[in-house]
């Protein structure tokens, strides 16, 4: 009420104020002013007259609607009464009052949760309005390179859309954390372009260079990189592009030299890939070179903990693992490498921010024997594939027979560059010499057996007894390998060529062989060894018997049973003698190509009597198969008949050669086969037994060509009416 009267005072004076400086203003004497003074005096009286009646009819106006609001109020509780006491009588269903109460406050609430529901609205646009502004001062920041104030507005905005319960679950809300997803992506791909601008990679055939561009300030990268928690994958995708294109073409060239003029501004190493091998010491002192070149570029922070394992794991594999040594005298010599080895890993990973969980080198140290054995293990199956896929076929002769025994062992093993174990000479003496018979194997199958002496002996040296029976596995591989690929790679070849057929013939009989005398040797792998022996056995078998079929097919198609009618006539006559010299030369070529030495007598005499039964068969078949023989034509036949029993002089073999066979015991047996010669007579009779025994159809042959003689000495009767 005071502070009402105060502001109608004041408006009263101010308008009286106004009203007087504006007579003063006019008056001229003296006069003028005091008579206004004296008016003013009058009007200010009249003014708080009026004001002190105008306080009284307000007091009392207020007090008369006191009153009467408390009458109403009055009024309003008795209604209210009388509503309940109406609504108990009635019910809510008569009167209705009680449901239009509840709408009302329904009402009054609905409205309320409108108005907080619009508030939380404003609030909400007013906060996407700022966060908007955020996205386009982040976005003009990373257009300008402040890479890492960019982040930190990243880390802002986050933190209000955080805070914006509404936008939960909203489709907005997910399309402002993509676009913040993105803001990072394109803070991380700019960070990985400055990287590459500071430091560019050329590699030629004669050289690789990393050349420093122009100086970049990395604290602002890795500021950068940290708030949008990189987690070290731009740097990592870095040292990978520098390891890819850089680490890697430089460690695969044998001889690398560091130019050391320009390490200021550039690395330069020159590449000679025709040069001798770089020593692992230099090696180690290029790479940590160039670690500390992009240090200087990049900062502390330019190579990732998991980078430089690699590159220690790479360093690894050149100087270590593919040198080293295949003799156990060069392992010895081997520990320089490994203590220079050991310096560069330990300065190299001592970079690391976390000390690495295991050392690359010197897990490898430690595993030095298991990694030469393994080396050994691999490098003879290889050895095997390789001698089985090669297509030079050379011939390995035996000038004499192949005796097994400690000279023949320690002359392998020396060959080899190592020294036969004093174990494995100690059991050779024990077992006596056996004999392989003179015949032609493959060079391949040659080095392939000492191959696996090698590595029987290697397994004699290991005090692992894991380690020994990985090599004698190894050798057992190696075998049953070769005897698998060849087969199947030269498959056409063992077609078209019998020489090569009999040879891997007689290379699984030389493989069988070994494997038998190994099976003696160990014990614990005997079923292992034995099964070899038998597989190399049944694989020469089969062998054998698919050209002996094969060319006596051949040998067969050679026949024509057409020219056996009417033999005694001159065409008919001169086809079969054709026919003839073509069998003949045949045989001849076929038996040529098996003589001993290229394979034993036994082998020998076997497949040549195959041979001559085809044709023997095919005779006796198209002869047959006539149906009427005149007494010419019966001579004709008799006498290609005994002709083609001549064949057999093919059985015969050079006196010389037989000796060297026969000096072997006539009970040499290896495996059930027998390799020695039988031989006893000479000439013609040694023919003709060799012929009966190895040849079933040649006594068949000797009847039909008896029975058509016999037609021949009685001539037809004569009849008379």
């Amino acid at each position: 009420m005071d502070r009402f009267i105060e502001t109608i005072i004041g408006d009263r004076c101010n308008q009286g104020c106004a009203e007087s400086n504006t007579e003063l203003s006019t008056a001229l004497t003296l006069e003028t002013a005091l008579q206004l003074s004296q008016k003013l005096d009058q009007q200010l009286k009249t003014s708080q007259q009026v004001i002190q009646k105008t306080i009284e009819d307000n007091t009392e106006t207020y007090a008369k609607a006191q009153k009467e609001t408390e009458k109403a109020q009055n009024s309003i509780t008795k209604l209210l009464e009388g509503v309940d006491e109406l609504q108990a009588k009635l019910g809510d269903t008569e009167t209705g009052i009680q449901a239009r109460l509840d709408m009302a406050i329904q009402t009054k609430e609905y409205k309320k949760e409108q108005l907080t529901s619009n508030s939380a609205i404003l609030r909400c646009l007013r906060q996407l309005a700022g966060i908007n502004e955020g996205l386009r001062e982040m976005d003009l920041m990373i257009q300008g390179g402040k890479l890492d104030e960019a982040a930190l507005k990243i880390l802002d905005i986050e933190e209000v859309l955080g805070g914006i319960e509404e936008l939960e679950d909203t489709r907005v809300g997910e399309i402002l954390r993509n676009r913040l997803e993105m803001a990072r992506m394109n803070i991380k791909e700019r960070a990985l372009q400055a990287f590459h601008k500071t430091i560019a990679v050329e590699v030629s055939h004669h050289a690789a260079l990393l050349h420093a561009q122009h100086e970049t300030n990395t604290n602002v990268l890795f500021a950068a990189l940290d708030s949008v928690e990189d987690h070290g994958e731009t740097c990592q995708a870095f040292n990978a592009y520098i390891i890819d294109t850089f680490v890697k073409p430089v460690l695969s060239a044998p001889s690398l030299e560091l130019n050391d003029k320009s390490l200021d501004t550039d690395f330069s190493v020159c590449i000679n890939r025709e040069g001798s091998e770089t020593e692992a010491s230099d090696v180690s002192m290029i790479v940590l070179e160039l670690v500390a070149f992009t240090k200087r570029k990049l900062g502390d922070r330019a190579w990732t903990d998991s980078a430089l394992v690699e590159i220690t794991q790479l360093v690894l594999q050149r100087c270590f693992l593919k040198r080293i040594p295949e003799t156990r005298a060069d392992l010895e010599a081997f520990d320089k490498v490994v203590g220079v080895l050991s310096d560069f890993e330990s300065s190299l990973l001592a970079q690391c921010v976390k000390p690495p969980a295991e050392m690359p080198i010197q897990n490898a140290v430690k595993r030095l024997d298991e990694l030469f054995i393994e080396q050994q293990c691999s490098q003879a199956l290889a050895q095997a594939r390789k001698l089985a896929q090669s297509t030079s076929f050379a011939v390995h002769s035996f000038e004499e027979h192949e005796t097994w025994g400690v000279e023949f062992l320690r002359g392998i093993i020396e060959a080899a560059g190592t020294q036969l174990d004093s174990s494995l000479e100690q059991w050779a003496e024990g077992q006596g010499q056996m004999v392989f018979p003179r015949c032609i194997v493959s060079e391949s199958m040659a080095r392939a057996i000492c191959r696996v002496y090698w590595l029987i002996n290697e397994s004699a040296q290991c005090t692992r007894e894991d380690l020994a029976d990985r090599l004698k596995e190894a050798a057992q591989c190696s075998i049953d390998a070769y005897l698998a690929l060849f087969p199947v790679v030269h498959r056409q070849q063992l077609r078209r060529v019998p020489a090569l057929s009999w040879q891997f013939h007689n290379d699984c009989l030389y493989a069988a062989h070994h494997a038998a005398i190994l099976a003696r040797l160990d014990q614990n792998r005997l079923g292992q060894w034995t099964r070899t022996a038998q597989t190399a056995l049944k694989r020469g078998t089969v062998q054998a018997t698919a050209i002996v079929d094969a060319e006596s097919r051949e040998l067969k198609s050679l026949i024509d049973s057409g020219v056996f009618y009417s033999a005694s006539e001159t065409v008919q006559k001169q086809q079969l003698g054709q026919m003839h010299k073509q069998v003949q030369l045949a045989v001849m070529q076929l038996c040529a190509g098996m003589k001993p030495p290229a394979l034993t007598p036994q082998v020998f005499y076997r497949a040549c009597g195959s041979y001559l039964d085809a044709v023997f068969a095919a005779t006796i078949e198209g002869i047959v198969g006539v149906s009427d023989i005149s007494a010419d034509d019966s001579q004709v036949l008799s006498d290609h008949c005994h002709s083609t029993l001549g064949l057999s002089v093919h059985f015969k073999l050079d006196t010389d050669i037989l000796n060297v066979y026969s000096k072997l015991a006539s009970d040499q047996h290896e495996n059930g086969v027998l390799w020695d010669s039988d031989s006893d007579g000479e000439g013609d009779q040694e023919c003709a037994r060799l012929t009966r025994e190895y040849c079933k159809m040649a006594d068949k042959l000797k009847q039909l060509a008896d029975i058509l003689a016999c037609f021949i000495s009685f001539p037809p009767m004569s009849w008379s009416p």
